[in-house]
């Protein structure tokens, strides 16, 4: 999910050959019901969210600056947990 508009994540979605959709938030109603919007910026913080087969969140993750992501093993580790 991006604040961004949806030609803006199209483009990003191409440029990155990324096969699901960027979903777009330019209002910000999602992103900030979620909790992620960055205080100062106004925009997105990197977020990465697990829902498992019920929809319930069992694992979430938002970093505090663009480039505050996750360790792969640290996500994989909670993938796993969450089957």
């Amino acid at each position: 999910m991006s604040a961004d508009t949806p030609a803006d994540g199209q483009k990003v979605a191409t440029e990155l050959s990324l096969t699901y959709p960027i979903l777009s938030d330019i209002y910000k109603n999602f992103i900030r019901q979620y909790g992620v919007l960055h205080p100062t910026e106004g925009i997105a913080r990197p977020s990465m969210f697990i829902v498992n087969k019920e929809g319930k969140i069992v694992w979430r993750y938002v970093g505090a600056e663009a480039n505050d992501r996750p360790p792969i093993d640290t996500v994989l580790q909670q993938l796993a947990a969450a089957k």
